[in-house]
């Protein structure tokens, strides 16, 4: 069955990689399952992937950019500097609910995936480092908004948020609830006080 007869054949590869990827996890899945459901000829595959290592890069690359401007575009419809803040942890409750608990999947590609040479480990770390620069500037913004946030050590508060956000995931998916997130809000938020 074909997924999507409107994409190109590479980009229903990276569709169906990125709903099993995510959804069964990197090892669990065979290429010959990717080929089926995106429905291309094996040749196919293989005239845009040299492997399955070259897909799961791109799977990751193109998550990067999803999650990368879902997060950008949040942020850019709040004008207030806290609201802009505290928006990041509080997407992750819903981001929770609507993956029902599946987690990060780049913190869930970096538990299968142990070598931290790998090319996939190094996009995981790409990506880190990119939330990791979303939230520095957010947090330079709210210093900067206000002289009650004007003792605020960014680079330290950057370090912080994101230790508690990776924990809150991580939490939330071992528990299958929120209760993590719920409470990574609430120190989030005595950071800033």
């Amino acid at each position: 069955m074909q997924k999507n007869a409107r994409l190109s054949s590479k980009d229903r590869i990276i569709e169906t990689a990125n709903d099993l990827f995510y959804r069964q996890g990197y090892h669990q899945t065979g290429i010959n399952q990717i080929i089926e459901e995106s429905g291309v000829a094996k040749a196919t595959f293989y005239s845009n992937f040299k492997s399955k290592e070259d897909l799961g890069v791109e799977y990751l690359r193109e998550r990067d950019r999803i999650d990368t401007n879902a997060t950008k575009n949040t942020l850019n419809g709040i004008t207030d500097p806290h609201e802009r803040y505290m928006s990041i942890i509080n997407g992750l409750l819903r981001y929770m609910k609507d993956t029902d608990f599946r987690g990060c999947a780049f913190g869930n590609m970096a538990v299968e995936i142990t070598d931290p040479n790998h090319p996939m480990r190094k996009e995981v770390k790409l990506h880190d480092d990119r939330f990791r620069s979303i939230l520095k500037d957010v947090i330079q913004d709210l210093k900067d908004s206000n002289p009650k946030y004007k003792q605020l050590d960014v680079d330290q508060l950057v370090d912080t948020y994101h230790l508690l956000v990776e924990g809150a995931v991580v939490a939330s998916k071992n528990y299958n609830d929120t209760w993590p997130i719920e409470r990574a809000v609430k120190l989030i938020e005595k950071l800033v006080k």
